[in-house]
């Protein structure tokens, strides 16, 4: 759906509370664009929210990252694990800290839709190690916060989502064709709304938008960047394989609920699937323990 549609104008100007992230994202998104920023000068950006310091602190000193108990300062964790990750891990705190992540509220379980956000981002940065592509952090991210837009509209749209609710039980369809019936769009058109409120870099805006269709993000817009398509193909693909784990490894079978074109682009089939199973369990216990630190 074209962002600027009367039906997401007219839906998302109900909402009238929505959190807003820290004006230090923004801080950290300037610096990081500017090339002439030194890792001491993002260090002390960051240094004046200790309670920021101290999360990106646990975090990058946890199992998750590989270097547990060895980093102690922020401007060393800029060194060692580079702007990208720590703005991620910035990003990431942030968010999660914006919306509620117990209990159930209007309908949703709260506590899976993390567990799922998070098997999705452990999972894509399998897909991501597996084929040794040079965004692995940004895919556990893209991959934890895809799934946004249904935040917002079960947390900040009740009505509409109790409407859509009522359609999926009634007429036994799919969440994703009573968001269309009833809102003539998804959540994921909410997600990628979203992501452009609070300025997320593009790759997060596509994911939000397009994991349930991921061949649409071409069609949307030919010139996406490649590593971007990429992203949304791994995040789509570890979405899919996510709902269907057998004692905590994805199932071979699951592939088929993969878009038929992602799964022949990213080659996923039946060769090396025992040595991805292996690394997606180690990556899933790595991410419950970097969420557990948020």
């Amino acid at each position: 759906m074209n962002p600027d549609s009367n039906e997401l104008k007219a839906l998302v100007h109900k909402i009238t509370d929505l959190p807003t992230l820290p004006a230090m994202m923004a801080t950290i998104t300037r610096l990081m664009q500017d090339p002439r920023t030194s890792a001491e000068e993002l260090g002390r950006a960051i240094a004046s929210d200790p309670a920021l310091v101290s999360k990106v602190l646990k975090l990058v000193n946890s199992a998750f990252y590989g270097f547990p108990g060895r980093i102690s300062t922020i401007t060393q964790a800029i060194v060692i694990l580079g702007f990208s990750t720590i703005r991620n891990v910035v990003l990431t705190t942030s968010v999660l800290k914006a919306f509620s992540r117990n209990g159930s509220q209007n309908g949703i379980d709260v506590a899976k839709f993390w567990e799922h956000s998070l098997l999705t981002g452990a999972i894509a940065r399998s897909l991501a190690v597996e084929r040794e592509a040079n965004f692995v952090e940004e895919t556990f991210i893209a991959g934890l916060l895809h799934d946004m837009g249904r935040i917002v509209l079960s947390q900040k749209l009740t009505a509409e989502f109790e409407k859509v609710i009522l359609v999926k039980e009634k007429a036994g369809i799919s969440q994703l064709q009573a968001e269309q019936s009833v809102l003539k769009l998804t959540h994921g058109d909410i997600g990628g709304w979203l992501a452009r409120k609070w300025n997320l870099p593009i790759p997060y805006v596509d994911v939000m938008r397009f994991h349930h269709t991921p061949m649409e993000s071409l069609k949307q817009d030919p010139n996406t960047q490649a590593d971007t398509t990429t992203l949304i193909y791994m995040v789509h693909a570890a979405d899919s394989l996510s709902k269907h784990l057998v004692d905590g490894k994805p199932d071979l079978s699951a592939i088929h609920e993969i878009d038929p074109a992602v799964r022949a682009e990213l080659k996923i089939g039946p060769e090396g699937w025992e040595r991805f199973q292996l690394r997606t369990e180690e990556e899933i216990g790595k991410a419950r323990a970097f969420l557990e630190m948020l």
